[in-house]
């Protein structure tokens, strides 16, 4: 385990909680940051109706100990539920532990048998899930759950879970809490449809063009709040080909602004 500790340091001006209590005097304020890498791999030598394949499980997660004051309760349970789709471990270690234990996700096994080390000329299967901080300041924080699985066929499946953790409010920010009440999705898409078309360099009309599954494009991403922007992620496949990768669709706060809580708008810096 790998122990990081840092300060996050703010600059002068500003009004918002993210400069609350400054001055022009002395205007730098410190919070502790301090977080574990906590990893895990474990391999598989699996006997198959097929044949022999071996599986690599492997995960790495940067864990928050200390940030601030703040009650990190809610921001670990969710960071255990999205990566692990775990609702029960009692500590991180603990679904770990059961995710590399665990090869029933693998379909016609019918011995699995735990090994050192997996050859090199081998089939091998894979899964890996990964948690990392995107972004930081006094209000939030970002991470990204990401993972990747090869269970055979032409190539791996990926998907990433994007998520903002409000302080203040004790929750993540998500579709559920962060429009104001009445806001559909019909209000919202016409939103993202806009932004995603400014990213292509395309009219609207022109994004089945560009690749995008339109038909497919009726529902907003994963949100989450990075560089003062929002963000809507789309893994591969939900609103285009396998080539075209994640979408992640930048919205930014004046084109949204009409529509979200003013909770969620706190959390974007004015200054910028």
């Amino acid at each position: 385990m790998l122990v990081a500790a840092c300060f996050f340091v703010t600059s002068c001006g500003g009004s918002d909680e993210r400069n609350a209590g400054e001055t022009n005097a002395d205007c730098i304020r410190e919070f502790e940051v301090n977080q574990s890498l906590i990893a895990a791999d474990r391999n598989y030598r699996m006997e198959m109706d097929y044949g022999t394949v071996y599986l690599d499980l492997s995960t790495s997660v940067q864990w928050p100990e200390k940030i601030g004051d703040e009650n990190l309760a809610v921001l670990r349970d969710s960071i255990v539920r999205f990566a692990y789709c775990d609702t029960s471990s009692v500590s991180i270690r603990g679904a770990i532990e059961k995710y590399i234990s665990d090869t029933s996700f693998v379909t016609g096994v019918r011995q699995a048998q735990s090994v050192d080390s997996i050859p090199s000329d081998s089939m091998t299967y894979f899964n890996k899930v990964t948690v990392t901080m995107m972004e930081i300041d006094r209000v939030m924080a970002t991470y990204n759950v990401s993972s990747a699985m090869y269970l055979g066929g032409a190539h791996p499946t990926s998907s990433s879970r994007p998520f903002t953790y409000d302080f203040s409010q004790g929750k993540v920010v998500g579709l559920d809490n962060m429009f104001m009440s009445g806001v559909t999705v019909d209000s919202i898409m016409p939103v993202i449809k806009e932004a995603l078309a400014r990213q292509l360099s395309v009219p609207v009309s022109g994004l089945e063009g560009a690749g995008i599954f339109v038909n497919q494009l009726t529902f907003p991403g994963k949100p989450y709040i990075a560089d003062n922007t929002l963000y809507f992620h789309y893994d591969p496949y939900e609103i285009g080909p396998y080539s075209l990768g994640p979408v992640d669709v930048a919205v930014y706060p004046y084109e949204i602004d009409r529509f979200i809580t003013p909770a969620v708008r706190r959390l974007f810096d004015d200054n910028l």
